[in-house]
């Protein structure tokens, strides 16, 4: 079986793989835990699997050296990292090919195998990434503060606006504090994306593929004019063709 880490600034999601995807799971990133206190949380949910592989995506540095010591003292396993040397099957063009951070590649790479091109890569966690793929090429893209990130920084700067549940209202133009703050950011954050992939096709000059990932993707993408494939797993399916590429089938 195959363990794959997600590893974000907010969340660590991880799924376990085995010719589909057994199980998934999601905890929070704590970067104040050392790898035995992960290795607790990870034991106890990943109890019952025979792990025989690790990929692992991550753009918090600290939790990848963590993970990295729970594969080694505990599963006695070297866990492949997605990084500078990885061999992903995409041409990388941006000024510093190192900056790119592994989720985004994944989700490349997880396109690449399973839409056309060229494709608007959109992943809504902490950040919002839009890129853009075409011809197996990543080509850039750009970086938006996430809804939830815009809720937390909202509700800590003001005295009285509270802390909101993603749920789209019935109205855009609302009429009490919680349901213009939920049209704000769902409402809101759809336009948004409609805009973009609007600038996208003008600067690029031509019609694209849209799929959307991420924790709060299936709040917003029902709300977007365009058209958008949801793809939950996208990233997962990333990660299982990188070991398949690096690990399982090296060319």
């Amino acid at each position: 079986m195959l363990l794959l880490f997600d590893v974000g600034n907010s969340n660590i999601s991880f799924a376990v793989y085995d010719e589909s995807l057994v199980n998934k799971f999601r905890i929070k990133t704590y970067i104040n835990k050392t790898a035995d206190e992960y290795a607790i949380i990870l034991n106890s949910l990943l109890n019952g699997y025979k792990i025989d592989g690790v990929v692992i995506a991550s753009v918090v540095p600290i939790i990848t050296d963590l993970l990295n010591t729970y594969c080694e003292k505990y599963l006695n396993l070297e866990p492949l990292i997605i990084g500078p040397g990885t061999k992903t099957g995409i041409d990388i063009r941006i000024n510093n090919p190192k900056e790119i951070g592994a989720d985004l590649v994944a989700g490349a790479v997880g396109s690449m195998k399973k839409y056309p091109q060229p494709t608007i890569i959109i992943d809504m966690g902490t950040a919002t990434t839009m890129t853009l793929l075409d011809n197996n090429t990543f080509l850039g893209g750009v970086i938006i503060p996430g809804g939830e990130t815009s809720i937390h920084s909202l509700v800590q700067k003001t005295a009285l606006l509270p802390q909101i549940e993603l749920k789209a209202p019935k109205r855009v133009i609302e009429k009490e504090t919680v349901a213009c703050m939920q049209s704000g950011v769902i409402y809101g954050t759809a336009s948004l994306i409609d805009g973009m992939i609007d600038r996208f096709e003008k600067e690029y000059g031509k019609k694209c593929y849209y799929v959307a990932t991420g924790g709060i993707a299936k709040y917003i993408v029902p709300h977007c004019e365009h058209k958008i494939t949801l793809d939950r797993y996208l990233i997962y399916d990333g990660l299982i063709e990188l070991y398949n590429k690096n690990v399982k089938n090296p060319t």
